[in-house]
């Protein structure tokens, strides 16, 4: 099997990240191409994740959502082909790696954040298919060469089109409410990776951080020190003050990620700071870089009787 090749019979050597549905391998293919390789795990439950993320990706096309370029099916194998994101995850480069955080200087931190509320606010409002992704989280952004932030992991996504379904009022509701909740779940998840990009904490180490009272003094505290006193601490509390808002225990005290892109892009204008094209929210597909047919590997295989 070509995957099998590429990276190397799925060496330890090889692996960017493991997750809860599985690990995700360095690859190489011919002509010194890299892909990653995400080898899910064997079991049934696993195998529907499989489909949910292959049908969402093949569907879904934006700069800021990791491009599916194919995958494979063999006996047991359930294998994904994603483009390779040569500065790996955003979670390595906050909690793994001691002093690599460091080298996120403020701005890159924008962009990734910016990135990641600009692909979340265009798979919930702006693409045809609306999607709410249900799995965000540090480990799942990757970060290509230039630090561009690919929302990955969509194994628990699910499809939101209430245009196809005859429902009667009461149904209607029902539905609206639920996905109403679905979508608030996914800003409450982006609230608390905005947490992580500010703070420099596990989720694990936030439950008092998601009840401080919103003073100076407090507002220093919990911000990660590297980044203080560089000329960006107005700009970071207002970041620290939209994240607070995200995480509300209430739903619909929570924004939408389009009223987030929305404060974010105020606040950039206010510091003078707006980027060209940060917050533009494409409304159709964008098309993944073009590749060569060697380099896109589909196999489908039944398993022998």
């Amino acid at each position: 099997m070509k995957l099998r090749k590429a990276t190397n019979n799925f060496s330890a050597n090889n692996v960017i990240t493991s997750g809860k549905t599985g690990t995700v391998y360095k690859a190489m293919l011919p002509y010194g191409t890299f892909m990653a390789v995400k080898r899910l795990h064997a079991s049934q439950h696993y195998e529907n994740q499989f489909i949910s993320e292959l049908i969402t990706l093949a569907s879904l096309r934006h700069k800021n959502l990791v491009p599916l370029m194919g995958f494979c099916l063999e006996m047991q194998e359930r294998l994904l082909v994603y483009g390779y994101m040569s500065n790996g995850s955003l979670h390595d480069w906050l909690h793994v790696v001691e002093d690599r955080a460091k080298m996120l200087e403020w701005p890159i931190r924008v962009k990734i954040i910016v990135g990641i509320a600009r692909g979340l606010t265009w798979i919930h409002q702006m693409c045809h298919f609306q999607v709410v992704h249900l799995d965000i989280s540090s480990k799942g952004i990757l970060l290509h060469q230039n630090f561009e932030p690919k929302i990955s992991t969509f194994g628990e996504a699910m499809f939101m089109n209430q245009n196809d379904i005859d429902l009667n009022e009461s149904c209607s509701i029902n539905s609206e409410f639920r996905e109403v909740e679905l979508v608030k779940k996914d800003v409450y998840s982006f609230g608390i990776v905005l947490l992580e990009l500010i703070t420099g904490k596990e989720p694990s180490q936030m439950t008092n951080l998601l009840n401080f009272q919103e003073s100076k003094f407090d507002l220093y505290d919990v911000t990660d020190r590297s980044l203080l006193g560089k000329g960006y601490d107005g700009e970071i509390f207002q970041f620290l003050r939209i994240a607070c808002s995200c995480v509300q225990p209430c739903t619909d005290q929570r924004p939408t990620m389009l009223e987030v892109c929305k404060k974010f892009r105020a606040i950039r204008e206010r510091n003078c700071l707006t980027v060209k094209d940060d917050f533009k929210l494409v409304r159709q597909p964008e098309i993944a870089a073009s590749i060569t047919e060697d380099d896109v590997i589909v196999t489908v295989h039944t398993d022998s009787p």
